[in-house]
């Protein structure tokens, strides 16, 4: 049986409909300052492991960059350490939030300043390489982009998508072809992870799903 032609912007329907959900903020947070912490904490570990360490952070310093800025190393890398690589990841976080205390910790400021140039701002910042730019572009700067992480090129490579499956090329693909708002753009990274953890785990059999059967086209080559 021929696959099934589908567009970016199909896919993000099926996942959707499938998961009915509405279109909202994935991370649970009180403030862009926490979700830019949890996006440096995350590296090379478990969401778990980084909420031990925000719950620590928000007892100490309550996200505020400013009191953040007047720990020492030594005591953040207490406070993050369930999260692991605590003296890189303290380190980064430091020199971050010193960063921002330049336009004032506004992160509106620091777009306006960059525009189109933001994202390759971002990654001169120590710590943070193309996954870690997507995630702060959209839940902290509200750019619609596409997150290529692993859960997705599992997905893109599923889908046998005309791509290779590197991060840049997937992203690039992705938001070349998809026409999504900025929360819908989020939904779809969120529902993309909730579909991997599902049915692509590492070394996991082939299983049934509502994806078996199509395949991911460019949407100059739907000619259906």
């Amino acid at each position: 049986m021929d696959n099934r032609l589908i567009t970016v912007n199909q896919l993000f329907n099926l996942l959707k409909t499938h998961y009915q959900r509405s279109i909202e903020d994935w991370w649970p947070h009180e403030s862009k300052h926490e979700i830019v912490i949890g996006a440096f904490l995350v590296q090379n570990t478990t969401w778990h492991n980084v909420e031990l360490s925000l719950n620590q952070i928000r007892q100490k310093a309550s996200f505020s960059p400013k009191t953040i800025r007047q720990l020492s190393q030594q005591e953040l890398k207490k406070l993050i350490h369930s999260s692991g690589f605590h003296e890189n990841k303290s380190r980064n976080i430091l020199e971050f939030f010193e960063w921002t205390k330049t336009f004032e910790d506004q992160y509106d400021k620091i777009k306006a300043h960059f525009g189109p140039s933001l994202r390759k701002e971002l990654l001169k910042r120590r710590g943070i390489g193309p996954e870690t730019a997507d995630v702060l572009l959209m839940y902290v700067f509200n750019e619609p982009v596409f997150i290529a992480d692993n859960y997705a090129r599992r997905l893109f490579q599923l889908l046998k998508a005309p791509v290779p499956l590197t991060y840049p090329a997937v992203k690039q693909f992705a938001e070349k072809n998809g026409e999504l708002s900025v929360a819908e753009w989020a939904a779809f990274h969120r529902w993309i992870i909730q579909f991997a953890q599902q049915h692509l785990r590492p070394n996991q059999k082939a299983s049934e799903h509502f994806l078996n059967g199509y395949q991911l086209i460019a949407n100059h080559d739907n000619h259906n």
